[in-house]
């Protein structure tokens, strides 16, 4: 049950009800987007006009070059960040080595230590998603992207110098401040790109800038090790933060464009939206389930990756040296993040064109289950390939099923406990897997492993209580992305019929004699999702 039936107004003019002209969704339009999104959280916008036949008239082509350079220059904008984001994980036992015999912490304690690098990185993006959308209602989003980009910068220059001085106390404030800018710099992206690309191209821009950012992840985890043997832990951290530095300058320049250009053009500047707290008691018990998998699948995943190095290091590559050793650990870890880079934007529209969310989401759920089940059995490169198709279905699935769970006056919101949660339980696992492997000891990984197969059977209990809940509510979420997104479109105006008694304005349609049974599970009391 939505309890809401706030109507969501169009830019359609009465007067020009076929054809209009509509200039691109400013920072107002995209105050819900600024309340989601993160490092591993893709925001996909998608409303009633995202996948209409009416799609191109909104789109922006007569802009030129500009919102492609836009695209171009938030895509470079993200790399540096989810390149060093894994910079510990991929030079591990590198790491481990460099610390230990520094002494600045023991063996026994490393692998606390580490998963403490990733908790505190968590830690202030507990509640900053929220807080974000705050702050862009009162500075704007370049502003805000600016300030965050200076963040990611600061916080892993920080963190190198911790590197190179063998400091756990300027290790841990560069994370913080890491955490600060990485997990919040794609929500001010996103907002941007929501400017430039309102229409059906916007969640081609969001689908490519995540993939050429996951391709960061999947640099790092071929090149750091490399730079590492050539040069030292410490080299390979600062050529990270060189990566950050260049992503800063992208942002600082799409910044730019976006000011001089869009003054040009008369688009929209901030605007009024604020997001009420109370919405979050008013969520659906299927959008609690997504948020559920939300939680259980990525902490299956993204912690299990921290440690990847350090498990098929000490588990497969025993009697290989050191340093290939974890060069070959990173080329297998980097399978992970290349089948999601690639796989992401042609799997997101093939979720648009046949929808079955759910079904896809239970079958990514049993893919970890079966993958955890033969870590100790199969080949690491396997488990990489499984994991990696993991993370491209239930990303490609998962956040788009959001925009269905919810009014769309609430996505905002709905985004934001998302994330929110999702950063809580990365903030606690680390931690958990953390202590699991210092009280099993070195190379004793069974009771690690043993704990993210938990976290897939959860989920496969999530999903199935979620196909469940959605086939007797009849909801939308198995349906293909048009024929969905027609049925939202029915059910807002069906709503604002009844609310007014006459024609629904806002660029509704005359109703046909079946609005009420093809949308108002949507909306109306019976629905659940």
């Amino acid at each position: 049950h939505f309890g809401s039936s706030t109507l969501l107004s169009s830019n359609t003019s009465p007067a020009h009800p076929a054809h209009d002209h509509r200039e691109p969704a400013g920072e107002s339009g995209c105050r819900g987007l600024l309340h989601a999104g993160g490092l591993h959280s893709p925001v996909l916008p998608v409303g009633p006009m995202a996948n209409s036949s009416e799609a191109g008239d909104v789109g922006l082509r007569g802009m030129g070059w500009t919102r492609w350079a836009v695209l171009l220059l938030t895509c470079a904008g993200l790399f540096g960040q989810f390149y060093a984001y894994d910079n510990p994980s991929a030079l591990n036992e590198q790491l481990k080595l460099h610390m230990v015999n520094a002494k600045a912490v023991t063996e026994g304690r490393y692998a606390y230590f580490f998963s403490l690098l990733y908790s505190v990185y968590s830690f202030p993006n507990i509640g900053l998603p929220l807080v974000m959308g705050m702050g862009v209602d009162r500075c704007g989003a370049r502003v805000l992207l600016c300030a965050l980009a200076v963040c990611v910068v600061l916080g892993h220059v920080v963190f190198a110098i911790g590197v190179g001085t063998s400091s756990i106390t300027l290790m841990i404030l560069g994370r913080v401040i890491f955490g600060i800018g990485g997990e919040s710099i794609q929500v001010a992206q996103n907002c941007l790109l929501f400017r430039w690309f309102k229409g059906a191209e916007v969640a081609f821009a969001l689908g490519l800038n995540l993939s050429v950012a996951r391709a960061g992840s999947v640099l790092n985890d071929v090149v750091s090790p490399w730079a590492a043997s050539h040069t030292s832990v410490a080299g390979a951290m600062w050529f990270g933060a060189i990566l950050c530095v260049v992503s800063c300058l992208a942002n600082f320049a799409c910044a730019a464009i976006d000011k001089y250009e869009g003054a040009k053009r008369h688009l929209p500047e901030a605007g009024e939206e604020q997001v009420s707290f109370r919405d979050i008691f008013r969520m659906s018990r299927g959008f609690w389930l997504l948020v559920g998998l939300c939680i259980v699948l990525y902490c299956a995943i993204l912690p299990f990756n921290n440690v990847a190095s350090a498990f098929f290091v000490e588990t497969w590559y025993k009697a290989v040296p050191l340093d290939k050793a974890q060069q070959r650990a990173g080329n297998v870890m980097s399978l992970i993040f290349l089948v999601s880079a690639f796989g992401t934007p042609p799997f997101g529209g093939l979720i648009d064109y046949v929808g079955m969310r759910t079904y896809f989401l239970f079958f990514s759920t049993v893919l970890v289950v079966i993958t955890y089940a033969m870590i100790f059995a199969v080949p690491p490169a396997v488990s990489c390939l499984f994991l990696g198709i993991v993370y491209t279905v239930f990303a490609g699935a998962l956040w788009p099923a959001f925009t269905l769970a919810v009014h769309e006056a609430q996505l905002g919101t709905a985004y934001g406990v998302a994330t929110a949660l999702q950063n809580a339980g990365l903030a606690a696992v680390p931690l958990f897997v953390g202590h699991l492997q210092s009280e099993a000891g070195t190379g004793n990984y069974a009771g690690v492993m043993r704990t993210f197969l938990v976290f897939g059977v959860v989920g496969s209990v999530f999903a199935a209580l979620l196909w469940q809940h959605n086939a007797w509510t009849r909801g939308p979420l198995d349906l293909p992305s048009v024929e969905a997104e027609r049925q939202r479109s029915k059910a807002t105006c069906l709503q604002a019929h009844e609310a007014t008694e006459k024609t629904p304005l806002t660029g509704c349609k005359q109703l046909p004699p079946d609005a009420g049974s093809a949308g108002g599970h949507l909306f109306t009391g019976k629905a659940k999702i």
